[in-house]
């Protein structure tokens, strides 16, 4: 018997010492149960009553701020535009005061999704002269060795069900533009020291951080049209002209991204991944059906989504300022922005642009150390 035993446990112990070879998708998603910073229960217990009280002692128009009274401080200029923002006594490093728009030099950005469409691409082959990453665009570093030099965050759900991606964010060289509730999230789950990415705090032009939140039938008399583009006041459709004042919610953070490039001056914007078709039971490009993150897009696209795209390529092509999808397959239709092959980049076939430029110098990656 108890040579049967040793017998058993021996075989248990090769097996336990035999691992079956990481697909490359398994190597861009490491073990999502153990973010960097564990939680403090006391802690959790604390912010919970903090945003208990805030909840009871501030009306509806402030609810929007509620997580950020848990040890947040928020400072603006004298404009009124976010400059600065400090977590539980640490002063995070932003570039909001720095950061001159529109750069110099911008001309050609390729703003880079999630949709499953972004796997059509052979990445090794496409010139990209600079990038701009949303949510979880990030995991074609490991797929196709991408680099990026701008990246969006706007969805704090993404970052409590992927923080494995934003680890990959906040420790490389580039800037990530985040309203204050996804870095309070953010620390949350990692210590200050470990954001080494530089940081554009972005706010939200119905729910600005730390105030209260704008009526859409005041949106117009707030700001002004060289600011924002305002296109349906009853559902607060519009586009930020300049996000160093905030911006619009589209219902999706390729909106978002696209007001980003734009006002940081790109002229030629391509599109990778907006695919927007039956999200809710299509993996992004980086999962699988199993492990799949909830989605809206369908719901909203038909109200929010698609006229918001719509009505901005309209203001963007009275601008100057092309915009072509890479999605052939995307649910923005073709009248919305062109569609066009990402082998035509690549053959020449592409609509041309006599400058086509790309970062500017005083942002490109590359000249800057952690």
């Amino acid at each position: 018997m108890g040579n049967r035993l040793n017998g058993i446990e021996q075989r248990a112990r090769m097996v336990s010492t035999v691992k079956a070879p990481r697909t490359a998708r398994e190597r861009v998603e490491p073990d999502r149960r153990a973010p960097r910073k564990r939680f403090r229960p006391l802690r959790r217990v604390s912010d919970t009553f903090l945003k208990l009280l805030y909840r009871y002692t501030h009306s509806s128009a402030y609810r929007h701020n509620e997580r950020l009274a848990c040890g947040v401080k928020i400072e603006r200029d004298t404009e009124g535009r976010l400059c600065g923002m400090t977590i539980r006594g640490h002063r995070l490093t932003v570039v909001n005061s720095s950061l001159t728009l529109p750069l110099d030099g911008a001309g050609e950005c390729h703003l880079i999704a999630a949709g499953p469409s972004v796997n059509d691409i052979d990445y090794s082959a496409l010139p990209m002269p600079c990038t701009m990453g949303v949510n979880g665009a990030i995991a074609l570093q490991d797929l196709q060795g991408v680099q990026f030099d701008y990246y969006t965050i706007i969805d704090s759900g993404f970052v409590r069900n992927r923080p494995d991606l934003v680890d990959r964010v906040i420790s490389q060289p580039l800037t990530l533009f985040a309203p204050p509730l996804v870095l309070w999230h953010i620390a949350q789950r990692f210590s200050p020291e470990h954001i080494r990415c530089r940081v554009f705090l972005l706010d939200d032009v119905r729910f600005p951080a730390g105030r209260r939140a704008v009526p859409p039938e005041r949106l117009r008399s707030t700001w002004s049209p060289s600011t924002l583009a305002l296109f349906d006041t009853r559902e607060a459709l519009g586009f930020s002209l300049d996000v160093r004042h905030g911006l619009m919610d589209g219902c999706t953070v390729a909106y978002s991204g696209l007001q980003v490039v734009v006002s940081l001056g790109f002229r030629r914007i391509f599109l990778h991944g907006v695919d927007l078709t039956d999200a809710q039971r299509t993996p992004r490009f980086y999962e699988r059906t199993a492990d799949m993150q909830p989605s809206t897009l369908d719901r909203d696209f038909k109200d929010f989504i698609e006229p918001s795209f719509r009505n901005a390529s309209a203001l963007l092509r009275r601008r100057g300022v092309e915009v072509y999808n890479l999605s052939v397959q995307s649910a923005l239709a073709e009248d919305i922005f062109p569609k066009v092959l990402w082998r035509s980049l690549v053959t020449g076939d592409a609509p041309d642009m006599a400058e086509r430029g790309g970062c500017s110098m005083a942002w490109r990656t590359s000249d800057h150390e952690f």
